[in-house]
This record gives C-alpha cells, sequence and structure tokens, in this order.
C-alpha cells in the first residue's frame, strides 16, 4: 500500500557537485559525515545551499546565479 510522505522537513539532503543536483539520503549522511565538503559552494558567498534552476545554478542564500559548468 502507498502512503503520502510524512509533512514537514524531509530527512534527505540537496546539494549540487560538478553542476549536477544530488540528494543525499539520511543513510549516506550519517554514514559519510564529510559529504557537506564535497558540494559545490557558491562563488560569492561560499554557501552550499544551491540549486539548480533553468540551467543555472542559483544560491538560496545570496540568490547569484551563474551558468552550469
Amino acid at each position: 500500500m502507498q502512503t503520502d510522505p510524512v509533512k514537514g522537513a524531509s530527512p534527505w539532503k540537496r546539494g549540487v557537485i560538478g553542476g549536477e543536483q544530488i540528494l543525499v539520503c539520511p543513510e549516506c549522511q550519517d554514514e559519510n559525515p564529510a559529504w557537506k565538503q564535497e558540494v559545490d559552494k557558491c562563488p560569492r558567498c561560499g554557501s552550499a545551499r544551491l540549486a539548480i534552476v533553468m540551467g543555472s545554478i542559483l544560491c538560496k542564500d545570496c540568490n547569484h546565479d551563474w551558468a552550469k559548468p
């Protein structure tokens, strides 16, 4: 039987590596706590809160955007 996901924050984490959006499952987060150091960072503010939007990379902290590599 399929059920709806639980409301609230997702235990999965997003990131961008090499211009590609990734999702990191809770188990992988526990097994490799250094995963956060492996993701791309914003060249303007250094944040790792990035998203791929319409072919560009967007920083969710400072709103800087740049072309995917």
